[in-house]
C-alpha cells in the first residue's frame, strides 16, 4: 500500500510525543527526514485530513496528548485493517451472521442468537420466556442479535457505516474503550427493541445509531479531527430515523425496521459521547 504525505514539520520540532499517542491508538505511520523538513505519513487516506487538522492543533497548544506512557495496543507495522481489529472483527462476525440469517450457514443456528428464545413452526415463531433464558445462564442473547443479519443489502448498509464511523471511534478511543463502548451499545439498543415487544430482530443498525449518536456529543462538548463528519451525515441519519418511524419503509422492505433498536442505540450513544467528553484525550 501507498504512503500518503500528511504535513510537513521543521525539523527542530520533537515528534516523539505525537507519534506515541498515534501507536497507542494503532494508527499505522511513520516520520521521515527529508533533509529540510520531516514528514508524516500515513497509509489510510481517511485519515489524511484529520491527521493534518490534529497535527496542527498539536503544534497550536490547542490540543493536549495524553501523556500515558503504556500504549493500548502495540499493531505490527503493514498496511490494511490490522489497524482496526475491533471494527475488522465485528464485520466478520455480522458477515457470518448474515449467513445464519438467510439460511445459508444453518438456519438452526437462529434460535440460538436470538433475544428470547425461539421456535420456528409452520404457524410462525413462538416466543420463550427471556427471564427463564437468562436464568438459564444464556447472556450471549443480550448481545447476539446485534450479528444477526437478514438480508445482503441489511448488512451491506450496516458494515459500510460501522466501517467509516466505527474506524474513528476506534482510533479516538482505542481498541479495549472501543470494544466497550460496542457491547454497552449494543445491548442497550437490542433491550429497546425487546421492550417494544415480542419480535425477530437483529443487525448492527443500532450500534450504528450509537456511533452517529456518539460522534453527535462528542463533536458538540469536545471536538475531535478524527471524528469530524460532515454535518449532513448525522441529519441524514437522525430524517431517516423518524421516516422509519411513520412506518413507510416497511411496506418496501417486507418486514419492519427495529425502531426501538436504532432509538436505544442513538440515546446510548449519545449519553456515551456526552460522559466521555470530559476527558477528550480519550
Amino acid at each position: 500500500m501507498t504512503w500518503i504525505p500528511v504535513k510537513q514539520l521543521p525539523l527542530t520540532r520533537d515528534l516523539t510525543e505525537l507519534s506515541r499517542f498515534l501507536r497507542q491508538r494503532g494508527l499505522i505511520h511513520r516520520i521521515t527526514d527529508e533533509g529540510t523538513h520531516q514528514q508524516i505519513w500515513v497509509q489510510d487516506p481517511a485519515l489524511v485530513d484529520p491527521l493534518a487538522d490534529l497535527t496542527e492543533r498539536w503544534l497550536q497548544g490547542e490540543l493536549e496528548l495524553p501523556t500515558d506512557e503504556s500504549p493500548r495496543r502495540d499493531v505490527p507495522a503493514g498496511p490494511g485493517p490490522r489497524q482496526f481489529p475491533v471494527t475488522l472483527a465485528l464485520l466478520l462476525l455480522s458477515a457470518t451472521g448474515t449467513l445464519i440469517g438467510m439460511n445459508l450457514l444453518g438456519g438452526a443456528l437462529i434460535p440460538w442468537l436470538t433475544f428470547q428464545p425461539l421456535s420456528l413452526t409452520g404457524a410462525g415463531p413462538e416466543f420463550g420466556s427471556w427471564s427463564e433464558a437468562m436464568a438459564r445462564g444464556e447472556l450471549w442473547r443480550l448481545l447476539t442479535p446485534a450479528f444477526l443479519h437478514f438480508s445482503a443489502f441489511h448488512i451491506l448498509f450496516n458494515g459500510l457505516w460501522i466501517w467509516e464511523l466505527g474506524r474513528r471511534l476506534e482510533a479516538v478511543l482505542g481498541v479495549g474503550h472501543y470494544l466497550l463502548f460496542f457491547v454497552g451499545t449494543a445491548i442497550a439498543a437490542n433491550l429497546a427493541q425487546f421492550a417494544s415487544g415480542p419480535s425477530v430482530f437483529g443487525g448492527m443498525s443500532g450500534v450504528v445509531y450509537a456511533l452517529i449518536g456518539f460522534i453527535w456529543m462528542r463533536q458538540k462538548f469536545s471536538p475531535h479531527p478524527m471524528l469530524a463528519v460532515p454535518p449532513g451525515i448525522i441529519g441524514f441519519m437522525l430524517v431517516w430515523l423518524v421516516i422509519c418511524f411513520t412506518g413507510i419503509v416497511d411496506r418496501f422492505i417486507g418486514g419492519s425496521i427495529a425502531n426501538g433498536a436504532h432509538f436505544g442505540g442513538l440515546l446510548a450513544g449519545m449519553a456515551w459521547g456526552i460522559l466521555t467528553s470530559k476527558n477528550p484525550a480519550r
